[in-house]
């Protein structure tokens, strides 16, 4: 049985841009949609909360980094 639960990653957007922000937010919801997440962003700091299991929320994770590194 597959162990379920939340996941809490938190960004920075160190361009200080809004539009990365938002091509950030776009691909998100284009590559990790296997799984219910939530993001809020509050100035430049972005939190995501993932919710499934454990197996994708590693994948989601490593997804998120490397959309984080490319637009933030």
């Amino acid at each position: 049985m597959r162990k379920v639960g939340k996941k809490v990653i938190h960004f920075y957007n160190n361009s200080g841009s809004l539009d990365n922000i938002i091509k950030f937010l776009e691909n998100i919801q284009k590559k990790v949609n296997y799984l219910n997440l939530n993001v809020s962003v509050e100035g430049n700091s972005i939190k995501v909360t993932l919710f499934g299991s454990r197996d994708l929320q590693q994948l989601a994770t490593e997804r998120l980094k490397d959309l984080a590194n490319r637009y933030l």
